[in-house]
């Protein structure tokens, strides 16, 4: 038996100004046919836990694209061209494989598609028609729609934040789509769509209150004996009607009955679920204080609002300028994409100094750009590295050209390429910065960064000024999404089955 399986991903941040080309979404790396088992056999992610599946029960894949990233909204071109590869493969071998299983993200826009899940299940049901069975993961922070679930024959999340689960939600995907084409399996799928925007800071499943949640749906799925069943968290930077939290159930029977008396749950925790972040000047106090408690270590300081992984542009100046503005000594910024200044500090040489203006170049809500009077240049990387943190350990990633800046007693790591967010050490690393020589650690990340950093830092403190990747949703200027949803409408109500 074959199976078609493959990847397109984006999460779409439909507040940035600019809009994503397909160099945008493939400038993390993408991978076309037999590429993707080279990247992905015995590594991790979703793709890694289709072939494992597969290899588990004796199934030949045939490989498509893998695809994904996060930025503003895509162009239709884009859109066209990535789906198209998938097609290509999909006409060439049809009648060779016996179903489709497909990472997808649930939160991807484009100028003609609020919803690029759905568009993208249509374009492939237009090839291999209404029975194949598909099956498809979704990302945490998808907003799902009935659409979705209405082309797929199943919808497996990971339940896990930071993603350290994607594997598993992959290989379930692919177990469950081998077990139906086999004759082993039928399911159905049922989805209820929660009035409620989750902040994301808050959402850390290895923290209260979402480990409890997240936990309960756990337990509930294996006592009542269901395929699978998730909290997805839903993406609020994207001004969508389908913007928000919801369950999904997929189950042999009683799908519908399941996910409404998990939802039921859920919504009866939504207070527990308010978030307010700290600005830079108070973040920093805290960490300060964080310091002088007992216990040794450094404190991490993540930026929430210019997390390149919810699509903010990776250049604020917000924390930094704080931090600078303090000349903490033991301090050290990794990173801020700033391709001009990190490719004249390649220019000038270690021992050298640059001056220019850094970051804030995108637009001007992630704060103005910082004026550099003769910062020393101390180290230089070609970018290069493999991820350690558990959500990608074993995967390539590349920075481009690499500074490591001093600016008085603050050392800033600034990067020609915006590769997501920071994960782990591996940005300060590829410099020779050791962290763990350092105080203070300032991020961009919104939680992710934790796979890493949570069991290796003293403390970790936020901090969430202005931006589009901000948990503060009065920041927003929502126009499509659903209303009235909580916290912005505190007084909501909802029924979970009407």
């Amino acid at each position: 038996m074959k199976l078609l399986f493959g990847m397109i991903e984006h999460e779409s941040n439909t507040f940035a100004r600019d809009i994503g080309d397909f160099k945008h979404w493939a400038s993390v790396g993408w991978s076309v046919g037999e590429e993707m088992f080279a990247k992905y056999s015995d590594k991790v992610g979703y793709p890694a836990g289709m072939i494992k599946a597969a290899e588990d029960h004796d199934v030949d894949l045939i490989p498509t694209i893998s695809l994904g990233n996060a930025g503003p909204k895509l162009t239709k071109e884009a859109v066209e061209y990535a789906i198209g590869e998938i097609i290509k493969v999909a006409k060439h071998r049809k009648g060779e494989y016996a179903g489709i299983c497909l990472a997808l993200h649930g939160a991807g826009c484009a100028e003609h598609t609020d919803d690029l899940e759905a568009y993208t299940l249509e374009k492939v049901r237009e090839v291999v028609g209404p029975d194949m069975p598909i099956t498809v993961t979704l990302d945490l922070h998808g907003n799902v729609t009935p659409e979705m679930v209405e082309l797929a024959n199943g919808i497996f999340s990971c339940k896990q934040y930071p993603h350290i689960d994607e594997t598993e939600a992959g290989y379930l995907a692919m177990k469950t789509l081998i077990r139906m084409v086999r004759g082993e399996a039928t399911s159905q799928t049922a989805l209820v769509q929660l009035p409620l925007l989750v902040a994301s800071p808050i959402a850390c499943t290895f923290d209260e209150p979402m480990k409890s949640i997240t936990d309960y749906v756990a337990d509930y799925a294996a006592n009542h004996g269901l395929i699978d069943a998730a909290f997805l968290h839903g993406f609020s930077h994207a001004d969508v009607p389908c913007a928000g939290a919801s369950v999904v159930v997929v189950a042999e029977k009683g799908a519908k009955e399941a996910a409404a008396e998990i939802a039921r749950h859920i919504w009866d925790k939504r207070e527990q679920l308010n978030f307010e972040g700290l600005m830079p000047d108070a973040a920093v106090d805290r960490a300060l204080a964080e310091l002088k408690k007992p216990g040794t270590g450094y404190v991490v300081i993540n930026e929430i609002s210019d997390n390149p992984g919810a699509g903010a542009p990776g250049d604020g100046t917000y924390l930094l300028r704080e931090i600078l503005s303090r000349n903490l000594a033991k301090a050290i910024f990794g990173y801020i994409y700033d391709p001009e200044i990190a490719l004249l500090a390649h220019k000038v040489g270690v021992g050298g100094v640059v001056s220019g203006l850094l970051g804030g170049k995108t637009d001007k809500r992630h704060g103005t750009p910082i004026e550099l009077h003769n910062a020393k240049v101390c180290a230089l990387s070609d970018g290069n590295a493999t991820y350690v943190t558990p959500m990608y350990g074993g995967l390539p990633v590349c920075y481009g050209k690499t500074a490591r800046l001093r600016v008085g007693n603050v050392e800033i790591i600034v990067t020609e390429r915006l590769f997501d967010q920071t994960y782990d050490d591996r940005p300060f690393l590829i410099t020779g910065a050791d962290i763990t020589q350092y105080e203070i650690i300032c991020i961009k990340s919104s939680a992710h960064f934790r796979a890493f950093f949570k069991s290796r830092a003293k403390a970790i403190v936020n901090t969430d000024p202005p931006g589009i990747g901000t948990s503060n949703f009065a920041f927003y200027d929502y126009q499509r999404i659903r209303r009235p949803i909580y916290p912005l409408d505190l007084d909501t109500t909802f029924s979970p089955l009407t």
